[in-house]
């Protein structure tokens, strides 16, 4: 909701939409810092300068969405952190809710200035009633009109936002310091999200990222600096990572994500003019510029060597397959392949896990209309004193118009191996081979193969 409601701080006006201050929703503080991990956590990083007196105090401090109690690090030039208190998100114990002013006065200031005093007398959902002399205005969060009212002093003129942190410390003299508080948060998740096309006449796949942050939360997410962190970072008992100091960043203007910086064992992409996506809303930036691969179709049919379908075909299934040659780390994320051959074609639909700069990838995109398979067990006999002989038959059916190359791939049991007659593979292992046939348009093509299993002990 973007209609704001303000209450003043020991004279100081802190702006807080109306959705926050009756909800626990929408901090409008803008925080020095964020990074959004991709599993779903921050690392926030805040200063700001605080007037102390000498020994100890408390200091409140705007926090953005449910902080984290054991991630709590505060920094300040002889200022020592003694504890802290942390309210529910929601909660405010100083009556700085709109909804319990009802009944008190409040002061309604217009955009151009000028303000007026009245009574407020009921408010509903995102709707504030307010008597002003003889009359009764109607105010909603469309309304540019903002609401303020006066609050005790509070230390660091600080409100609550999603759950309310209070501060003991001890600062060594009196006078302004800078403080720096650094804390993890639950976050929105962010991912990556490819969109490509794929040339079958090159051969050449192009692929577009953009990151996509789904905030559904219920409060704002604004930062004058941020970035988006890809990588598996370990977690203490499930929480978000650990506190990382954020860097300076030069300013850009270019609406995509920086460069990804290799910080430790992961990767972060810088946003260049900050975080700012409002609660319930989705932001979606460009991840990296567009980049071009080879790539190529394959069919595979896999099976585990003592399945029997009886008659009952399978299709084949359909991937596409590159090395990522961009030079550029992949962020995991859900990728879209269309068929650049033809009109609103879409050839399929996957994940990709996180991938090195030169890793292969491989995109399952579903299963092949027109080719299938059926795998058969067609005997089973006991050797004396040498275990069992399995034999199998695979039959592979093409109903295109075009031949296909097929891996057809077997997992043998544990232990077992192929006979000495069975067809040359063409890769695989011992355990799972794999041969590549070909099938004919409109035909059929026929693998059989015998493995052994060696006498239980």
């Amino acid at each position: 909701m973007h209609s704001r409601w303000i209450f003043t701080l020991a004279g100081l006006a802190m702006a807080a939409p109306y959705a926050f201050a009756a909800t626990g929703g929408n901090s409008t503080h803008a925080v020095d810092a964020i990074a959004l991990y991709s599993q779903g956590a921050a690392v926030v990083q805040d200063s700001r300068a605080v007037s102390l007196d000498r020994g100890e105090q408390t200091v409140s401090w705007p926090v953005i969405g449910a902080i984290q109690p054991d991630t709590l690090w505060l920094s300040g030039a002889g200022v020592q952190l003694t504890g802290f208190d942390i309210s529910a998100p929601g909660a405010d114990a100083s009556g700085n809710n709109l909804s319990d002013r009802i009944g008190r006065s409040v002061t309604l200031r217009a955009p151009g200035g000028k303000t007026r005093q009245g009574t407020l007398v009921n408010v509903d959902g995102d709707t504030a009633y307010v008597r002003v002399d003889d009359r009764i205005e109607r105010i909603t969060a469309a309304s540019p009109i903002e609401i303020s009212w006066s609050v005790g002093k509070s230390r660091g003129g600080a409100r609550n936002s999603g759950s309310g942190l209070t501060m003991n410390v001890d600062a060594d003299k009196s006078g302004q310091r800078k403080l720096t508080v650094t804390y993890q948060t639950r976050a929105p998740r962010w991912q990556a999200s490819y969109t490509g096309r794929f040339d079958p006449a090159s051969g050449k796949l192009r692929l577009v990222s953009q990151a996509v942050i789904d905030n559904s939360g219920h409060d704002a997410l604004d930062a004058r600096q941020a970035w988006l962190v890809a990588g598996d970072t370990s977690r203490a008992h499930g929480g978000p990572p650990r506190p990382m100091m954020m860097a300076k960043m030069a300013s850009s203007e270019s609406a995509a994500a920086g460069p990804p910086q290799a910080v430790g064992d992961v990767y972060r992409y810088p946003l260049a003019h900050g975080l700012h996506v409002k609660a319930g809303a989705v932001k979606s930036v460009a991840l990296m510029k567009p980049i071009s691969v080879e790539a190529t179709r394959r069919y595979r049919f896999e099976n585990q060597a003592l399945n029997d379908t009886g008659n009952s075909r399978q299709h084949v299934r359909v991937s596409l397959a590159f090395d990522n040659s961009s030079g550029q780390p992949l962020p995991a994320g859900a990728v879209r392949i269309y068929d650049a051959g033809h009109a609103a074609q879409l050839m399929g639909g996957t994940r990709i896990d996180d991938t090195p700069a030169g890793a292969p990838v491989t995109l399952a995109l579903g299963g092949a209309f027109d080719i299938t398979g059926t795998h058969r067990v067609t005997k089973q006999s006991d050797d004396e004193g040498n275990g069992k002989t399995t034999r199998v038959r695979v039959e592979l059916f093409n109903a295109g118009d075009k031949t296909r190359r097929v891996t057809i791939a077997e997992r043998l049991p544990a232990g077992a191996q192929l006979a000495d007659d069975a067809p040359k593979t063409s890769g695989g292992s011992a355990e799972q081979p794999e041969w590549r046939v070909s099938v004919p348009a409109g035909g059929h093509r026929t693998l059989r193969y015998r493995f052994l299993q060696p006498k239980s002990s």
